[in-house]
């Protein structure tokens, strides 16, 4: 909550959309709309877009995530996204401005799901993204396709960096950003989570 809480803070005079990359029972999604709720109540453009297959890890890579997990981690129980978006509507419609639906979940390989939904919105700019997928090839292809929709102030957040269980999402930023050109940042309240931001 605290690590959340002092980053939703950072983006507030940052224009864009907030996308989690790994939504899991969807704990992080609604934390993010009670935030938008309580800081920026008004700021219908600031959507919340979740992305998960809701079937597990996809793209597990022995060579480059280690031998410490399986295709197939981190399923949620069968159609759980149905669930989840109820309990997103009735956070929705405690807040202001409940008939502008702000938040959207995106099922599917986010390898194929991303590059589809940047297309087809192409005003699209991301003031934080959220990294909680914990291997390399979903992370690298997320961070290639997001690039070009982040502006000055956008942060990054991942939540597996430089963490011996979850190599691979460490090897995807070294490849796509260089980790000698970010100011990777902690938060005294999280061992693991680390941010930077875009541009600086």
């Amino acid at each position: 909550l605290l690590f959340f809480n002092e980053i939703y803070k950072k983006i507030l005079n940052v224009h864009g959309v907030i996308m989690e990359f790994g939504v899991y029972w969807g704990r992080d999604l609604a934390l993010l709309q009670n935030l938008r709720g309580l800081y920026e109540p008004s700021n219908f453009t600031r959507k919340i877009i979740g992305f998960d297959t809701f079937e597990g890890i996809k793209g597990f890579d022995n060579e480059k995530d280690g031998l410490k997990g399986y295709n197939g981690d981190f399923a949620t129980t069968k159609d759980y996204e149905i669930y989840l978006e109820k309990i997103l509507e009735y956070h929705e419609k405690e807040c202001y401005l409940p008939h502008i639906k702000k938040f959207k979940l995106i099922k599917g390989d986010v390898r194929e799901t991303l590059p589809k939904y940047l297309e087809e919105n192409p005003e699209t700019i991301i003031a934080f993204a959220y990294f909680d997928m914990d291997i390399y090839d979903p992370t690298k292809i997320v961070l290639e396709n997001i690039k070009s929709h982040l502006v000055k102030g956008s942060i990054i957040v991942f939540d597996e960096i430089n963490y011996d269980r979850f190599p691979g999402e460490t090897t995807a930023v070294k490849e796509v950003f260089g980790l000698n050109n970010i100011k990777l940042q902690r938060i005294a309240h999280e061992p693991v989570p680390s941010y930077f931001i875009f541009g600086d």
